[in-house]
C-alpha cells in the first residue's frame, strides 16, 4: 500500500482491470500472429521491439482503465502500473520458464482456459502480498 498508495477497497477491481487488459493485449498479439512477441515478453531473453510494444500497450491500457473506471488520478494509476506490471511479468516469466522456450502451454494456462481463473487468480494470489506491503 505504501509503494502504490492503493486505495482501500479497490484491490479486486484493480486486478480485474489488470487481468482484462493483459488478456486483451496478449490475445490481440496472438491473433495477429505475434506469438513470438508474447513468448519473448514472458522470457528471460532481452525484449524485442515487439515485446516492448506489447508491454507498453498493457501498461497504457491498465493506466487508462484505472483512471477511467476507478477515477484514480493518472499519477496514481501510473504508480500502480509501474509496481504491479513488472512484478506480474516476472512471475509469469518464471511460470513460463517451467517448459522449453518454444512451449506456450504455461501462457495458455495463465491467460485462462475453461475452468480456471487464469491471470486474475494468479495476480491476486502472487501480487496481493506485494501490493499490500
Amino acid at each position: 500500500m505504501s509503494q502504490t498508495n492503493l486505495p482501500e477497497g479497490h484491490f479486486d477491481q484493480i486486478f480485474s482491470i489488470i487481468n482484462d487488459v493483459t488478456k486483451k493485449e496478449v490475445a490481440g498479439h496472438i491473433l495477429s500472429g505475434k506469438l513470438s512477441e508474447v513468448m519473448n515478453l514472458f522470457s528471460n531473453k532481452p525484449n524485442t521491439d515487439g515485446a516492448n510494444q506489447l508491454q507498453s500497450n498493457i501498461s497504457s491500457g491498465v493506466v487508462s482503465n484505472l483512471t477511467s473506471k476507478l477515477g484514480l488520478s493518472p499519477e496514481e494509476s501510473n504508480n500502480i502500473a509501474s509496481v504491479a506490471l513488472p512484478e506480474l511479468i516476472n512471475m509469469i516469466t518464471k511460470h513460463n520458464n517451467s517448459t522449453p522456450d518454444d512451449d506456450p502451454s504455461p501462457l495458455h494456462e495463465l491467460f485462462g482456459t475453461p475452468g480456471n481463473s487464469g491471470i486474475l487468480g494468479t495476480a491476486k494470489n502472487l501480487l496481493g502480498g506485494f501490493l499490500n506491503k
